[in-house]
């Protein structure tokens, strides 16, 4: 799914909600998924054509979001490309199941390491033999943390924690069965 944040007025931001990526578009009209948000690259604007579709086309390069090949720049009054041309939908899924984070616009924290970016590498402090699993969890506390992600395929229900009372979910008896 694709989740479809206003930005400003007739400016929006398009994200998959279970990968986290923002939509792009490079120089040629390519369009990609990138990790980090750019304001030049992942911004684009909205459009209603006459017709009822939605069209989004590139703050920065001219070009429309098309899923065939060929890439063309709007201009007001033409005639789109059908795979340029999309139908809104109204959500269905409640927004408290999203676990988005907020876009990253390249601005780096005074406390992050040049060397180490995305805080992969952790310090390692030394802790005397007499130290106690609350010194140990304390030195974590000044890394940032951010919202993880929840993977709906892993979330329980406490009522149905096998979920048997799910049809929908696996068709096939044969999936319960243990060995």
């Amino acid at each position: 799914a694709l989740m479809i944040k206003s930005e400003g007025a007739g400016s929006v931001i398009i994200t998959g909600v279970k990968s986290g990526c923002y939509l792009c578009m490079d120089m040629k009209g390519n369009i990609f998924g990138s990790h980090y948000f750019s304001e030049e690259d992942c911004l684009f604007n909205h459009r209603t054509l006459e017709n009822g579709y939605d069209v989004y086309q590139s703050s920065k390069h001219h070009f429309l979001v098309s899923l065939g090949r060929v890439k063309q720049v709007f201009f007001p009054g033409m005639n789109p490309p059908p795979y340029s041309q999309f139908l809104s939908r109204r959500n269905e899924i409640p927004l408290f199941r999203f676990n988005t984070p907020e876009p990253h616009r390249h601005t780096r924290s005074v406390d992050t390491d040049p060397a180490d970016p995305h805080q992969i590498l952790v310090p390692q402090r030394k802790i005397s033999a007499f130290g106690s699993q609350l010194q140990q969890q304390a030195d974590f506390s000044h890394i940032p943390r951010e919202p993880m992600r929840i993977n709906q395929n892993d979330v329980v229900n406490p009522d149905d924690p096998h979920a048997m009372m799910d049809a929908r979910r696996y068709a096939s008896p044969r999936f319960y069965i243990t060995r």
